[in-house]
């Protein structure tokens, strides 16, 4: 998904990974990777966004898959 979103910034990235897979609060996981919480913001809503994009095309896939096999 990292690839999608455009995301340069390592810390950016690992902040993400911080919140999202290990579960630390927003704040906490800006703040240990040295992201400014408006930054991290912006980047978790775009990530969001691709995320987003995908489970769209995913269903849109699924729905042409049965069609296709019933």
């Amino acid at each position: 998904m990292f690839k999608l979103t455009r995301l340069d910034s390592e810390n950016v990235k690992s902040a993400l990974m911080d919140y999202l897979v290990k579960g630390y609060e927003p704040n906490d996981a800006a703040l240990l990777n040295g992201v400014k919480q408006q930054n991290f913001n912006r980047a978790l809503k775009r990530l969001n966004d691709i995320a987003s994009i995908v489970e769209d095309i995913k269903n849109h896939d699924w729905e042409r898959f049965k069609k296709a096999n019933c």
